[in-house]
């Protein structure tokens, strides 16, 4: 069972490599942007980028 932790650190892997996509295809990418291309609810990419940590075996390479 993942804790709250891994949860954030999940959604912050998944909003990194969408930030990526979303910039190979647009100068401005918006909150909304990175909800559709993660499939998670603005609310959730917000409180992670606010209160997670990426675990380390999660790296952003």
């Amino acid at each position: 069972m993942l804790n709250i932790h891994d949860k954030y650190s999940i959604v912050l892997y998944q909003t990194h490599m969408a930030k990526y996509q979303a910039s190979r295809k647009s100068q401005k990418i918006t909150i909304q942007m990175l909800s559709q291309y993660t499939g998670f609810s603005e609310e959730i990419i917000l409180e992670a980028l606010e209160f997670g940590k990426l675990a380390p075996d999660l790296s952003i390479r």
